[in-house]
């Protein structure tokens, strides 16, 4: 094939991605990122890369794009699930992966920055060109989804928790993601409930107060972050660029995983490019049903108040809470 010159905006993990499917496939790939360094967003937290929204596993979906899976990542097998005062112990293989978001060694975001440049992929930080792009990867552009969080250092052991309630996450979720004396605690809530940010923080570490020394978090990294739910008609920015992950709004918006979004649009947009398809065409065949699906099932959540969390608390299996959910 002959070299196409591909510009891409943003070197977050869609960015970093699509840039190493179009290099792979014999086009010159430059990618121009605003900040010093790739996983700016992050702050070196444990995130996990879903693997229940998709018959095939997400592993090995992204490596049939041609990315390589060489990068760190640990299999959840089992989890924690918290109500209240009770829990439960769910097992699922492979469940999802856990991976670590940052721009230190060993982030999933670094290895991505490593496997583009030794491809050839240039990567060009501080920049902030705006002209002849044909990738949009800027990431969220809206807040349908806000977290707070900690990151800190433990002699806990390595757990995996997540607990549901109107006290600690209101209309989301909270987290206790701990592996190799590395710690992420944190609330997921929806935006009109950001004056409570604080308070469900709060509420956050004393519910998991019992599998952490709560000492520790004292000097740990507090950190913020947001994710935009959007399904578009029009998938090209302003200047006709292809939107790619969050830049596209593509997030789960029941559950508010992204990654697994942002790698798939990656590689649609490289395939249209690569094909000449259209990427509407491709997004409408293989993720508009599943964005659907997940806004059906926020809400039917919503509608049902403080029933949903207890409802959802007692499906059986890790499949049921994550896959089956709609039919609350």
């Amino acid at each position: 094939m002959a070299e196409k010159e591909i510009n891409i905006l943003g070197a977050g993990i869609s960015g970093l991605a699509c840039g190493i499917f179009l290099r792979k496939n014999g086009h010159a790939v430059n990618i121009y990122e605003k900040k010093s360094n790739v996983g700016m967003r992050f702050n070196n937290d444990w995130q996990t890369l879903e693997n229940w929204s998709d018959d095939m596993d997400v592993l090995k979906q992204i490596e049939s794009y041609g990315l390589d899976i060489s990068f760190e990542y640990e299999p959840i097998n089992y989890l924690y699930f918290h109500f209240g005062k009770k829990n439960k112990l769910l097992h699922e293989k492979n469940a999802a992966y856990l991976v670590c978001r940052g721009k230190e060694k060993g982030c999933l975001d670094t290895d991505l920055l490593k496997q583009a440049r030794n491809l050839g992929v240039n990567v060009y930080f501080n920049s902030k060109m705006v002209d002849n792009i044909h990738i949009n990867a800027t990431g969220p552009k809206k807040v349908s989804i806000l977290a707070k969080g900690i990151t800190f250092s433990t002699k806990s052991a390595d757990c995996y928790h997540m607990a549901l309630g109107e006290k600690i996450a209101k209309g989301y979720y909270s987290y206790l993601l701990i592996r190799n004396g590395h710690g992420t605690i944190a609330t997921v809530f929806g935006p009109k409930y950001s004056k409570k940010a604080n308070e469900f923080m709060e509420n956050t570490i004393n519910q998991f107060s019992d599998y952490i020394d709560i000492k520790e978090l004292l000097d740990g990294k507090k950190f913020g972050g947001y994710g935009c739910f959007e399904i578009k008609e029009n998938l090209h920015d302003k200047n006709g660029a292809l939107l790619i992950g969050e830049a596209g709004g593509f997030q789960d918006y029941f559950w508010g995983f992204g990654m697994r979004y942002a790698i798939r649009t990656a590689y649609l947009a490289a395939r249209s490019i690569m094909n000449n398809e259209s990427y509407e065409e491709l997004i409408k065949a293989n993720i508009t049903a599943q964005m659907k699906h997940s806004f059906r099932k926020r809400v039917i959540f919503e509608s049902l108040g403080k029933l949903s969390y207890p409802i959802l608390y007692y499906f059986k299996t890790t499949k049921h809470i994550f896959q089956d959910s709609a039919n609350l």
